[in-house]
Formats: C-alpha cells, sequence, structure tokens
C-alpha cells in the first residue's frame, strides 16, 4: 500500500478543509505548523517528509501518527527534513520514542537547522552515539551513558 500526502499535521484555519497548497514551497508553513509534504508506505516501512517546525508543541501530532504506525506494524521509517526551518529537542525525543522496540530510523535529506540540532546532540568530544534503531542508516540517537568501563 502506498499514499501521498501534502496535507498539514496542524490544519491552517484560514484554509478550507486543511487543504493548502504552500506545502509545495519549501519553509512556507505557517509557524509553529509541521507539514507532511508526502508520506508513503511499502511492506513495513514508512517513509515521511516533513516540512515546517518541530517543537514541543507541533511534535505532538507527528508522535501520535509514528505511535499509529508503530500500533499498525511499520518497523522501519525514513524521515526527510530538508525542509524544515526549526527543530528543537523535541524531534529528538520522537526520533527517540520510535527507535525503541528495535523499530529502524533513517534520517535522510537533512535541513541547516535538523542538521545543527543532531551535531549539538552528540557528546562532547566524540562522534554521534549509534543507537541500536539506527545501525549504519543515520546519527543514531541513543541516549549517552557515560564513560564506558
Amino acid at each position: 500500500m502506498s499514499t501521498a500526502s501534502i496535507l498539514p499535521i496542524l490544519t491552517d484555519p484560514s484554509a478550507a478543509g486543511g487543504v493548502t497548497d504552500r506545502a509545495e514551497e519549501p519553509g512556507a508553513a505557517t509557524p509553529g505548523d509541521i507539514i507532511i509534504r508526502s508520506c508513503t508506505t511499502l511492506d513495513q516501512s514508512l517513509r515521511i517528509e516533513l516540512q515546517g517546525e518541530i517543537d514541543h508543541h507541533s511534535s505532538l501530532p507527528l508522535r501520535a501518527l509514528l505511535a499509529s504506525a508503530a500500533a499498525s506494524g511499520y518497523v522501519r521509517l525514513s524521515l526527510d527534513t530538508r525542509h524544515v526551518v526549526f527543530a528543537d529537542s523535541a524531534l529528538l525525543n520522537v526520533l527517540d520514542n520510535w527507535s525503541r522496540c528495535h523499530r529502524r530510523l533513517r534520517l535522510g535529506p537533512r535541513s541547516p537547522a535538523v542538521q545543527r540540532l543532531l551535531d549539538a546532540a552528540r557528546p562532547v568530544g566524540g562522534a554521534a552515539p549509534r543507537s541500536r534503531a539506527a545501525g549504519a542508516h543515520g546519527p543514531g540517537l541513543g541516549r549517552h551513558r557515560g564513560p564506558r568501563r
């Protein structure tokens, strides 16, 4: 099964039925919105392309979407964030939640904002930790557990 959508997760109240053509323009989301530019599925894989801003409030619908996907049996997520103009630790929390229970995560093209966030999340003086879920596909978002003994 394969689906595609440019519907906003958080609808724009001025748009009739929540459908807008602004998803065609990178960075054109209303401040605080996340827009799903596309969402496709194949077997147990989910590919999502996001646009807009990801913070504590706007990440809630994304969390719900991924929780629903996990409950439906999806175990692989490929996330394209090249059109995300702002991201904070809420994105890291969403990705960490997805990575639990042996679900796989692959971060595809990243915007400068997302790349800065990932760089800032790395432990001081080292490469990004590799989580069991990220494997060789992504930067790894595992929790830093202190020095190894």
